[in-house]
C-alpha cells in the first residue's frame, strides 16, 4: 500500500488550544499538524511535515524515534497509547510533553492522531511538591527527633566525658537540617530550565572545579579526576549541583579511614554522551535510595530514604536531557554515572 503524501487535519483542529499531529502508520513521517502544535515546537507546520519525531526528541537513549515508531504502530493497530515525552524546541529549550495517540481515518486514508500538551510547569509543580512532602514528612521530622534526643542527653551529661561528642553530633544533624534548604534552592533553580542558559561546558574542567571546592571542604578525603581530553557537552549550573552531590555523598557515607573518590570523564561510543562516572569503595548504595527516585514509587513513612541529594542528582540531569544511572564498583563500592548529549567545542578552543 502506498504512503499518504497529502492528508491534512481539518481547518477546524487550528482552533484548539491543544496541539495536535497527524502521523503516517508505522510512525515515519509527520504527515500534518496544527497552528497550537508548531508554537509549541518553535517548528512551522511546513517544517514539522518534513520531520519525523526524532528529529524534535531531546537527546536520549529513553526517548528515541525507534520508541515513537512503535507506539504509533500500537496506536494504528486499535492500541491507544498514552505517555510523557520529552522534546527539543528548534532553539534548543526542553520540555515535556504529555501525548495521546489514537488511531483515526481521514480522506479515506488510515493514519495516527496525536493530541500534545506541554506538562513541563506541571511536573517541575509536581517535583517541588514531591520534594517538599518528602522533606516534611520523612527528613525533617526524623532529623528533629534524633536531634531533640540528642539534646536531652547533653543536658543529662553535662558533666560527663562523652559530653563533647554528643555536641558534635547535635552540630551534624543541624548542619544536614540546613542542607536540605540548599537542596530545595538547587531544584528551584533547575526546576523549568532556560535554553538561553545552557553553553557547551567542558565536563573536565567543571569537575575539576568541583574537586577542588570538595577537597577544601574535607581535606582528609582522596578525591582524583582522570580525564585526558577535553569532553563538551551541552549544561548550566545543574551538572556542578549534580557531581557535587555525587562525590559529597561517596565521601560522606564512605566507611574508611580515607574515603577514596575518583571522577572520569569520557564518551559513550554507543551514544555519542559526555560522560562523567563518580567511583567509591565504600558501602553499596541502598536499593531503595535508587528505587525512590522512580516517579511510580510512592513515598512513604515505610519506604524512603534517607536524604535528598540523589533527588537533586535525577532532577538536575532530567533536566539537562541526561541519564543518571548506577552500578557497582569492584570489589566494592558504586559508580554514578552521569551522561549528556555532546555539544559543540566554542570557536576560541579550535586551533
Amino acid at each position: 500500500m502506498s504512503r499518504p503524501t497529502s492528508v491534512r487535519l481539518p481547518e477546524i483542529f487550528d482552533d484548539l488550544n491543544v496541539g495536535i499531529n497527524l502521523h503516517d502508520t508505522d510512525g515515519g513521517r509527520i504527515l500534518d499538524a496544527n497552528t497550537r502544535l508548531a508554537e509549541l515546537y518553535g517548528y512551522s507546520v511546513a517544517e514539522l511535515r518534513s520531520m519525523s519525531v526524532g528529529d524534535y526528541t531531546a537527546p536520549s537513549t529513553r526517548f528515541t524515534q525507534e520508541e515513537a515508531s512503535r507506539r504509533i504502530a500500537r496506536a494504528a493497530a486499535g492500541d491507544p497509547q498514552s505517555f510523557a515525552w520529552q522534546i527539543a524546541r528548534s532553539n534548543g529549550e526542553l520540555r515535556w510533553i504529555h501525548v495521546s495517540l489514537n488511531a483515526t481515518t481521514i480522506d479515506g486514508v488510515a493514519c495516527v492522531l496525536s493530541e500534545v500538551q506541554d506538562v513541563t510547569e506541571y511536573r517541575a509543580r509536581e517535583r517541588r511538591l514531591r520534594l517538599l512532602s518528602r522533606i516534611v514528612r520523612h527528613n525533617l521530622r526524623n532529623k528533629t527527633n534524633v536531634l531533640m534526643g540528642y539534646a536531652d542527653r547533653v543536658q543529662r551529661a553535662v558533666e560527663d566525658d562523652t559530653l563533647e561528642r554528643e555536641v558534635q553530633t547535635i552540630l551534624d544533624i543541624s548542619t544536614e537540617v540546613g542542607g536540605l534548604s540548599d537542596s530545595v534552592k538547587q531544584i528551584e533553580r533547575i526546576a523549568e530550565p532556560d535554553a538561553t542558559e545552557r553553553s557547551p561546558t567542558d565536563l573536565r574542567s567543571v569537575s575539576r572545579s568541583v574537586i577542588d571546592d570538595v577537597t577544601a571542604e574535607y581535606p582528609d578525603a582522596d578525591v582524583s579526576l582522570e580525564a585526558p581530553t577535553e569532553i563538551w557537552a551541552i549544561a548550566d549550573e545543574g551538572i556542578r549541583y549534580a557531581l557535587e552531590h555525587a562525590v559529597r555523598n561517596a565521601i560522606k557515607h564512605n566507611d574508611r579511614g580515607v574515603p577514596t573518590v575518583t571522577l572520569s570523564v569520557g564518551s559513550c561510543d554507543e551514544t555519542g554522551h559526555g560522560v562523567v562516572r563518580v567511583a567509591d569503595y565504600g558501602p553499596a548504595i541502598p536499593d531503595v535510595e535508587i528505587e525512590v527516585l522512580n516517579e511510580d514509587v510512592e513515598t512513604s513513612s515505610t519506604y524512603h530514604g534517607a536524604g535528598v541529594g540523589l533527588w537533586v542528582m535525577q532532577w538536575c540531569v532530567d533536566s539537562l536531557g541526561g541519564e543518571l544511572s548506577f552500578s557497582e564498583n569492584s570489589p566494592r563500592g558504586n559508580v554514578v554515572t552521569i551522561s549528556l548529549p555532546r555539544g559543540e567545542v566554542p570557536d576560541d578552543r579550535n586551533g
